[in-house]
């Protein structure tokens, strides 16, 4: 029961340091590992801890955006890379 009464500031400092970087996949990683907990429960630790520290929550935001972004680019140039390799074999 201890573990369910952790303060959200007191993830380990692996975990904040991986959501500094952006990486909430790997702070609910280290927080499972670190303290023998399930997912859920490993998730709504990172996900509390994020919700208490505004600066960071906005970063983590930008970071999944630039991503997004950086994905979109991928398909499109795959797509018209695509579209060419079938307008060659076509034609």
């Amino acid at each position: 029961m201890s573990n369910k009464l952790r303060r959200s500031s007191d993830l380990p400092k692996a975990a904040i340091e991986a959501l500094r970087q952006g990486n909430v996949i790997e702070a609910i990683k280290i927080v499972r590992q670190e303290r023998n907990i399930g997912l859920k429960e490993a998730k709504e630790q990172v996900v509390t801890y994020i919700a208490t520290q505004p600066a960071l929550k906005k970063k983590i935001d930008q970071v999944l955006a630039t991503a997004k972004q950086r994905l979109i680019r991928w398909l499109i140039g795959f797509l018209v890379l695509a579209a060419g390799m079938a307008y060659l074999v076509m034609g």
